[in-house]
């Protein structure tokens, strides 16, 4: 979570005497910040909602593992990555000053029996309390945690409560209600990976108020990002992934590579095993044991390679991978960053390619045109509810042999955002307004949403394509200022990351408001080549070329929202 106490503070960082470093020289034995820490603490023990935008490595968890002990009460964390609360737990309690408890799919009836009397009082009060995200849904445990009065409630991987991509959680949707079912404490909101319009759905879904928003250190100057996407057909392109993979396990070190389906992972495996790499295949397909044991052996150098699925290979952590490949492109350049960040998280250097081909497209354009709820689960579910306002649960009606788990609460959130359902943290949902007037709002709303999801495939897609320098397009994308080149990139290693660029006026500043003739309000992003990136508040990203945008006035400055 912070640099070893051998580590000199970054230069931004507080004097030594400073408390909040105090704390983790006290707690951890540590005594330097990474930059983004501090501040995000420091936020937090102001009492305020805080949106931490740290990049991968940063060491998120070290800002509610010291600001929770500082706060003097008990810290809730929220998060889906079972085996980093298994190593969470055991850091928190090494030092016999700090007491953690967590509560998930692996505990055993009696291990959670004995977490619910903790909660109650049975024996020392844990100082963190670590929930797997469908504990929240448990009326039983809320009441253990009202109970508690915790100070913080700490949300990992915080863009899972955001419907703009394929690794969504609905389990995420609850957890608004349930920071108001524990009385309220200061939320805290972590993630990797956030574009603008995820931060507003993260503040929205959780219900954070007035929070301060804190964006930091996106440029990894440690990773080389690459493209490959010169191939004759899709096995030639698996042959060069394979071929690479297997070069680079040999003479780098332990890397992952991703792919979209369980079949394509499975398959990859078995080529890299079959080639004498120590492979494993990872995906939510297989089994929590299996998963386990892959983490397990990934973590102690018995696994050369892991082979993930792109949603789900979030869970594999660990400090020195070496290279992280990518046989299929992902949904957006979101989770793009979060999957190739998980190399080179020990600070050495690590490399990060996309194998490309236009036609590999087709899978994330079809997820995007399935995003949200169909009009047929919103009819279906309107007309279980009746006209009725007598509340019912979610489990009832995922029992229902018309629905599923997942359809039922993404079907629910959607008519809730339309104003006729509320969704209690424990389920239960009531009826307050027109449901058939709802079921319309509700299906313009997903139809909108998967417009703007199209409009994130096409940004992964200029990712690939980018004849100038790719971190600079990454930097932009987030929102964060960017040099022409960066020096460690495929395109600035040719020397041609100045082909594309575009060095007449920029009479838009980043972070300006602009209105479009036809797409209507946005923001400008940055000046990506001979290009300008802006995201419209109802057309998603798109990419105008600046010397068109110049000549045909297309755009003009605004003031600010709504003007």
């Amino acid at each position: 979570g912070v640099w070893p106490s051998d580590h000199r503070c970054h230069q931004d960082d507080p004097v030594a005497h400073d408390s909040i470093v105090e704390a983790a020289r006290r707690l951890f034995g540590y005594d330097a910040l990474r930059p983004g820490q501090r501040e995000a603490i420091q936020s937090v023990l102001d009492g305020r909602d805080t949106l931490a935008v740290l990049a991968t490595g940063s060491g998120k968890s070290a800002i509610y593992e010291l600001a929770g002990p500082l706060l003097s009460g008990p810290t809730v964390v929220i998060s889906p990555l079972i085996a980093l609360q298994r190593d969470q737990l055991s850091a928190l309690e090494a030092g016999g000053e700090l007491a953690a408890v967590a509560l998930n799919s692996t505990a055993s009836a009696r291990e959670r029996r004995a977490v619910l009397g903790r909660l109650s009082g049975d024996g020392r009060r844990p100082d963190f309390v670590f929930l797997a995200p469908e504990q929240v849904a448990n009326p039983e445990v809320l009441e253990r945690l009202a109970a508690l009065k915790p100070v913080l409630l700490a949300v990992d991987e915080a863009h899972l409560v955001s419907r703009w991509g394929p690794d969504f959680r609905p389990d995420y949707l609850r957890i608004g209600a349930a920071v108001a079912a524990i009385g309220r404490p200061v939320v805290l909101a972590l993630t990797a990976t956030a574009a603008p319009p995820v931060r507003d759905e993260i503040v929205q879904r959780l219900g954070m108020h007035d929070p301060a928003v804190l964006v930091r250190g996106f440029e990894r100057p440690n990773i080389h990002l690459g493209v490959h996407a010169y191939f004759t057909d899709e096995q030639h392109k698996l042959e060069v992934v394979t071929n690479d993979a297997v070069d680079a396990a040999r003479t780098k070190g332990h890397g992952i590579v991703y792919g979209a389906t369980h079949k394509r992972v499975e398959g990859l495996a078995t080529d890299l095993a079959d080639r004498g790499l120590r492979a494993a295949a990872y995906h939510a397909g297989l089994a929590d044991g299996a998963r386990t044991d892959v983490e397990r052996r990934f973590h102690a150098g018995d696994l050369d390679v892991v082979v993930a699925t792109i949603a789900f290979g979030m869970g594999v952590d660990k400090p020195d991978i070496r290279w992280v490949f990518h046989a299929d492109v992902s949904g957006s350049v979101d989770e793009y960053y979060q999957e190739f960040g998980r190399a080179g998280r020990d600070g050495e250097p690590a490399d990060a390619v996309l194998y490309f081909r236009t036609e590999d497209l087709a899978l994330p354009r079809m997820y995007a045109a399935r995003t949200g709820a169909s009009e047929a689960s919103l009819a279906t579910l309107a007309e279980a509810l009746g006209s009725g306002t007598a509340p019912t649960t979610l489990v009832e009606l995922e029992h229902r042999p018309d629905f599923s788990r997942h359809g039922v609460e993404a079907t629910a959130l959607a008519l809730a955002d339309a104003g006729a359902l509320t969704v209690d943290a424990d389920g239960v949902v009531t009826v307050v307004g027109d449901l058939t007037e709802a079921v319309a709002t509700a299906s313009d709303q997903v139809h909108a949403r998967r417009a703007i999801e199209r409009t994130r495939v096409e940004a992964i897609e200029a990712y690939a394509e980018q004849r100038g320098c790719r971190w600079r397009y990454v930097l932009e994308y987030f929102g964060e200022p960017a040099a022409e080149r960066c020096g460690h990139c495929d395109n600035d290693d040719r020397a041609t990351a100045n082909s594309d660029q575009y060095n007449g006026p920029r009479p838009f500043p980043r972070g300006g408001r602009v209105r479009h003739r036809a797409f209507g309000d946005g923001e400008v992003i940055g000046y990506v080549g001979s290009r300008i990136l802006l995201e419209f508040d109802n057309a998603g990203y798109k990419r105008l070329d600046m010397d068109l945008v110049l000549e045909g006035g297309l755009l003009e400055a605004i003031d600010g929202p709504g003007s």
